[in-house]
Formats: structure tokens, C-alpha cells, sequence
């Protein structure tokens, strides 16, 4: 019996949850019905195509994949772009989901996949994607005592961690200048938010400001009372995610300001324990360094693009660029 491939609805959400659950079996608590909703049918000004797909045979869900989408402009030319998400399938339907997942590429500019599973990254680049970038998590502690409390290895280097995150949540000293500040960005910013995150506007924004287990906020970076950049901030559970970083002029002393400016906002208005951020450009992970971020981790980025060329879409690859901003939610685990 041939596969049907066709979008979801808001009437698939109990067989999606059930052939989900059914499949990620190690880890069924991803699935969650709000997050099913927000994350494929809630509307999104920004992209009002679907943005679930499952391929079915004699009615029955055999593949599915998500997608999370951007569109990137340069000059007057603009991509559509796709990275993807809650990719399963079936063990008994060899093929589905890599067929349903090849199916997508023909629908955007774009395809790409940031970290992901040993087999998956391997299979990726036989299908035409290359790795284009490195994706480097950074993370500091903000509130080493809370975290000793909460974190999820309870063994006997507790005390040893403590003693680490608590000096390296004081070295070095954050230290931002007098005329810098962050602002809580309020609605009918959206022209000074184009300006400044072009493939992100305010209506993105207000999407993740929904997210039911990572909601986000958004800050205006203020130089001397002029708006020179924004950064978005996302909390799940005791970590506080650095969901982008816009600037003005991205050198590596704005960066470590912002960096240092979302550290002040996790203490002053979150529960967080600790923060941590994405950066796949040089000058982003010497400011991170700077802001006294730690390197823990590295990831490919790996990408397809429909024409065939090498050609590098103008995306900084952040947290609010793939599932990572909210994947696991509240049962998020420190990286320090």
C-alpha cells in the first residue's frame, strides 16, 4: 500500500500524541500536548503554511516531522528556510521518514539541522548537506546554591561543583558600562526590530512569548539611550536561555555587554539557576568568554540547499533557530 503524505490539523493532535509518544518510547515526556499546539498549529504571523507533516498508510500515522522556519534577507532577495524537528517514524515503515523529510526540501531555499543524533549526522551529509558552522553552548552560573540544590547529578562531587560554580560565577566580575542598559522591548517596535534582527521580526516575538514551557522575553541593548541591539531571553525551568543576540555592530565587546546585560536580567526577573547561549560566529564566543560564559559544548551545523550551491544563508544559528530554545522544557539539565 502506497504512503499519503499531507499536513496536520488541531483534529490529529490525539493520534499525533499517541504515535509520538508511541516512538521516542525513552523519552515520551518531550511530547506534550500544549506544546504540540503551540509549536504546530498556534498561528504564527510569520509563517502561516503548515507546519506538520506526517506520511500515513491505510490511516495510520507511519512518519512525522516539524518544522521551525525562517526567512533570511539579503539586500532585495529573500530564502525561506527550514530546520526540523519531532522527526520520526515507524520501525515497520523502512524509508517513510527519511522520504517524508526529503519531501520538505523541495518546498524552501534551505534545509538545516544543528547537532542532532550520531546516525542522523552521519546520514545527513550522503543526502547532500555539508557542515557549515560550529555551534559552540556556553553557560555560567548565576546562582550557585540554588543550583547545587536542583541539579540533576546528586553524586560526591556536589561539593566540588559548588565550590567551581561559585567562583565561576563571580570570575570575571561583570562589569558593564555606565551608559549601557536593557530595556523591556514593548509592542510597535517592529520597525527598529527589522532593523536590527531582519529574519526574526516583533511577530516571531510575541510567537515565543506563548511558548507554554520556555515563554520569552525580548530586551532592547541601550548605548547612551539609543537602541544598538536587542536580545531575547527564554526561561525553562532553572535555566535561563539566551535565545538571540542582535546588534548593531556585533564586535566582541558588544557582544560580551549583551551577554553581561542578559546575565543582570536572568538575576533580576527570573528563578534561574544558571544561563547559557548559543554562538556560531568568533567575535560572539569571545564575548561570551569575556562575560565569563564556560565552553561546554560543540555541535555541527549542517546544511542543504535546494539550489546546490555552497552559499551560507546570513543566520547566526541562535537558540530561537532550532528546538533547542524549549527542548525538554522544564526538565531542562544544567550544563555546569
Amino acid at each position: 500500500m502506497a504512503f499519503d503524505c499531507r499536513h496536520t490539523t488541531a483534529a490529529d493532535e490525539e493520534r499525533l500524541t499517541e504515535f509520538l509518544t508511541r516512538v521516542f518510547a525513552a523519552n515520551a515526556g518531550l511530547v506534550s500536548p500544549s506544546m504540540l499546539k503551540w509549536k504546530y498549529w498556534t498561528p504564527r504571523e510569520d509563517c502561516p503554511e503548515p507546519r506538520s507533516f506526517v506520511m500515513e498508510r491505510d490511516g495510520r500515522i507511519v512518519a512525522h516531522v516539524g518544522v521551525w522556519p525562517v526567512t533570511v534577507r539579503s539586500g532585495t532577495k529573500s530564502e525561506r528556510g527550514v530546520h526540523a524537528m519531532d522527526w520520526a517514524a515507524d520501525s515497520h515503515a523502512l524509508g517513510a521518514g527519511w522520504s517524508l523529510f526529503m519531501s520538505l526540501t523541495k518546498n524552501y531555499d534551505f534545509v538545516y539541522g544543528i547537532g542532532g543524533e550520531e546516525i542522523t549526522r552521519t546520514i545527513l551529509p550522503k543526502l547532500g548537506f555539508h557542515t557549515v558552522a560550529e555551534a559552540l553552548s556556553w553557560a555560567r552560573p548565576i546562582r550557585p546554591w540554588r543550583q547545587m540544590r536542583k541539579h540533576q547529578s546528586r553524586d560526591l562531587r556536589l561539593p566540588l561543583r559548588l565550590a567551581r560554580n561559585i567562583w565561576w560565577s563571580w570570575v570575571p566580575p561583570s562589569v558593564v558600562p555606565a551608559a549601557w542598559t536593557a530595556v523591556e522591548a514593548i509592542a510597535g517596535n517592529a520597525e527598529r526590530i527589522a532593523a536590527l534582527a531582519g529574519e526574526r521580526g516583533e511577530s516571531f516575538f510575541r510567537y515565543l512569548q506563548q511558548c507554554p514551557v520556555a515563554p520569552c522575553l525580548t530586551f532592547n541593548l541601550m548605548n547612551e539611550g539609543r537602541i544598538v541591539g536587542l536580545f531575547a531571553l527564554a526561561v525553562a525551568g532553572e535555566q535561563a536561555r539566551v535565545a538571540g543576540v542582535w546588534l548593531e555592530s556585533p564586535s566582541p565587546e558588544g557582544w560580551r555587554i549583551a551577554f553581561l546585560l542578559a546575565q543582570e536580567i536572568a538575576l533580576k526577573r527570573t528563578d534561574a539557576s544558571e544561563i547559557i547561549a548559543r554562538c556560531t560566529t568568533e567575535a560572539s564566543a569571545i564575548g561570551a568568554a569575556q562575560a565569563g560564559m564556560r565552553l561546554r559544548g560543540c555541535m555541527p551545523v549542517l546544511l542543504f540547499r535546494k539550489d546546490g550551491s555552497d552559499l551560507l544563508p546570513s543566520l547566526q544559528f541562535h537558540l530561537c533557530d532550532s528546538d533547542a530554545l524549549f527542548i525538554k522544557g522544564q526538565q531542562a539539565s544544567f550544563l555546569t
